[in-house]
């Protein structure tokens, strides 16, 4: 089994790379959470990272709602096909996932490119 390289870790999900060659730069994250692998390039992160604002956007009214803890949501993806059916709060614990991925990975390549003296 390949080994890897963890990116992120939260309570809902985890985001990593699949062990890079020595000197090679990975082009693509997996992101597991419930049931579900995506394998994203760094690009479709950050367009599904714009998915999940625009899905939070359109879900506001359901703050104060007693019925919050059991609606669904629908959760469009960068992968035109795939759609998926999610709660507020594990809508709002994927985008903790994708903030904190796209974070750390923005941090690296600062620290190994612009940043390095």
């Amino acid at each position: 089994m390949e080994q890897i390289e963890q990116i992120y870790l939260n309570s809902l999900g985890i985001a990593f790379y699949w062990e890079k060659k020595e000197g090679a730069i990975p082009n693509r994250i997996q992101l597991i959470f419930k049931e579900i692998g995506l394998f994203f390039t760094v690009s479709e992160l950050k367009d599904f990272n714009y998915l999940i604002d625009e899905s939070i956007a359109k879900n506001t009214c359901c703050e104060n709602c007693n019925l919050n803890s059991t609606c669904r949501y629908l959760l469009k993806t960068p992968l035109y096909p795939l759609d998926l059916s999610v709660s507020m709060n594990e809508l709002k614990d994927i985008k903790d996932l994708v903030n904190g991925t796209l974070f750390r990975i923005q941090m690296d390549e600062y620290l190994n490119s612009e940043g390095r003296n």
